[in-house]
């Protein structure tokens, strides 16, 4: 068992690692982000970074991980903004500072489709975290009689999730794209107007 003295330290080398990994894999590349590398450039024998991360899928994984825990303090904090759209739009707006992130975020979202993949456990408990989180805003604000009655809160909160994604993807081809504006647009024309009936509604006109 860890000593109390001891936890904390071993606390700041994790977070050590990770914040090289992310440089690392920024400079090099995913194929070029080895554990080797990782270790020597964050001052641990091989065997040692093993200790935290078993292998180089669940680091990488850990990266999103701490970057996610980062942005739940902000949410958080003094300066939280409420709003998702608004939220989202600030969230690209630091990526866009982090190229690297970005990357990283859609290449393990694509190597995530393999559920024996370490970061398939990682989107689904993102995407269901981010959609309730947002469907639950949008409910409460109609409950206050603040929001559109007829916005399906579960639908909406799957098309920002969509827009805040794609936008990344386009980003990386297209750096001038404004992420942060995109998702503002995109969140106010989803909360503004009504959709199209749905299935059931259609089949009854």
């Amino acid at each position: 068992m860890k000593s109390r003295s001891s936890y904390p330290k071993g606390v700041a080398k994790r977070e050590e690692i990770l914040k090289v990994t992310l440089e690392i894999f920024g400079r090099e590349g995913e194929r070029n982000t080895t554990l080797r590398t990782v270790a020597k450039e964050s001052g641990i024998s091989l065997t040692g970074l093993m200790h935290y991360f078993a292998s180089k899928d669940h680091l990488l994984t850990e990266v999103l991980r701490a970057s996610d825990r980062a942005a739940e303090a902000r949410f958080h904090g003094p300066d939280a903004v409420r709003d998702p759209g608004e939220f989202l739009a600030r969230a690209l707006t630091a990526n866009a500072a982090n190229s690297a992130r970005v990357r990283l975020y859609i290449t393990l979202a694509a190597a995530s489709t393999n559920p024996a993949h370490p970061a398939h456990a990682y989107f689904k408990e993102r995407f269901a975290l981010l959609r309730a989180t947002i469907a639950e805003h949008l409910a409460a604000e109609q409950r206050a009689g603040r929001g559109d009655p007829d916005l399906d809160p579960d639908f909406t909160a799957s098309a920002l999730v969509a827009a805040s994604d794609g936008i990344q993807l386009q980003w990386l081809s297209d750096p001038d794209i404004d992420m942060a504006d995109q998702v503002r647009r995109v969140w106010c024309m989803l909360v503004a107007a009504p959709g199209p009936p749905g299935p059931a509604a259609s089949r009854d006109t």
